[in-house]
């Protein structure tokens, strides 16, 4: 294996704090150079990464104290450290202008055809520090962001950041963030410090949630790692981050939060990874498939819910599926009412033209462009 193929798969690993931004000029992703449609509504991008130049300057300045080593920046200026934690890849931070420069961020909506976007967080997000630290900066990053919505409040909503490590904090930051202007959802990582979704121990924050009629945005952070890495190549990104949200999503119904809080929206990154079609098998090990002779699984005996796929359409889908044909398969099982435009952009598997890669869906009509890429997005968002 040559040097350059072997940085290349070591380097697909990368999802985290942009240590691999997604090329200006990835021809794969040139789909089509315009819209074919033209949109009456505005097109919703609810699937971007972006940081608060606060929330920088409050790792630059206040980290060391918290745990994070090798702070300093680069050629560019831009931040580089080293978060606590012992996954292998998601310590490293690396805080490009692509992502905290909104004047950056702007121009990248043009050239996409996007007319608003939802800022979230990515990694290394707020989960890693100490509870008091991991608060502040939260807070960092939700006044920052509606300070970015109050100015640009027809370019940017928002999605509320918790320090989940610490729900009663998480309860006191929903409480403080939700009256802020612009915050629109809830940013929740697939996994807390290791700790599944469905823990018992979250279920307050989504009562609150649920009753604050807000979304939860799930995004990836610390995928599960074991057997992904080998030495000359890396699956953490391309099989991790799938395999987070299908776990993610499996736990949130097997686990009862879905039946618990029925009217909570939950949006899925990276299309609700293999989700959406693995319900089938759930189904047929809880003795509820058509095709499942053997009746129900012992493992779940404790498990008391109808069928696994019948929660397909609880869920809201974005677009990272890469192939059109694919996102078509997806339309064809949840509807096309349950896929919103979300883009992971600017990381390197984000899908850089939303509008021409919905249009390019086979058999996709102009009604069903507007809806996911305009109006499932707004719906979701409460717009």
């Amino acid at each position: 294996m040559t040097i350059e193929r072997r940085a290349f798969l070591t380097g697909i690993a990368a999802v985290g704090a942009s240590s691999l931004i997604h090329p200006k000029a990835d021809a794969a992703q040139e789909i089509a150079s315009q819209p074919k449609y033209h949109y009456s509504k505005p097109v919703i991008d609810a699937h971007i990464h972006w940081y608060p130049p606060e929330f920088v300057d409050l790792i630059e300045k206040e980290g060391a104290a918290n745990g994070v080593k090798n702070i300093k920046r680069n050629e560019n200026g831009e931040l580089e450290c080293i978060v606590p934690g012992d996954h292998p890849y998601a310590p490293r931070a690396v805080f490009r202008r692509q992502m905290t420069d909104f004047n950056i961020v702007l121009k990248d909506m043009d050239d996409r055809h996007v007319d608003m976007s939802t800022l979230t967080q990515t990694n290394p997000h707020v989960l890693w520090a100490p509870p008091d630290f991991g608060m502040k900066l939260a807070q960092s990053i939700n006044d920052a962001s509606s300070a970015l919505c109050v100015k640009y409040p027809k370019r940017f909503t928002a999605a509320i950041t918790l320090p989940m490590q610490d729900v009663s904090a998480s309860l006191q930051e929903l409480e403080r963030g939700r009256k802020l202007p612009g915050m629109k959802a809830v940013n929740i990582t697939e996994n807390i410090l290791g700790k599944n979704l469905d823990d018992k121990s979250f279920w307050p924050v989504y009562e609150r949630i649920e009753a604050l009629n807000l979304p939860i945005f799930l995004h990836n952070l610390d995928p599960v790692s074991e057997r992904l890495v080998e030495k000359d190549y890396s699956m953490m990104n391309v099989l991790g981050n799938p395999f987070e949200a299908t776990i993610a999503a499996t736990a949130l119904v097997l686990g009862g939060v879905m039946d618990e809080f029925p009217k909570l929206d939950v949006y899925l990154p990276h299309s609700g990874g293999f989700f959406p079609f693995v319900t089938p098998r759930i189904d047929s090990a809880m003795g509820t498939a058509a095709y499942s002779p053997r009746g129900r699984n012992d493992a779940f005996k404790n498990v008391k819910l109808p069928r696994a796929s019948d929660y397909r359409r609880r869920f809201h889908y974005d677009l990272i599926m890469h192939d059109p044909g694919l996102s078509r398969m997806l339309i064809d099982l949840v509807g096309a009412d349950r896929v919103v435009c979300g883009t992971d952009f600017p990381q390197l598997m984000a899908i850089m033209k939303p509008v021409e890669y919905v249009e390019a869906i086979p058999n996709i009509t102009q009604k069903e462009c507007q809806l996911i890429l305009c109006e499932n997005p707004a719906r979701l968002l409460r717009l």
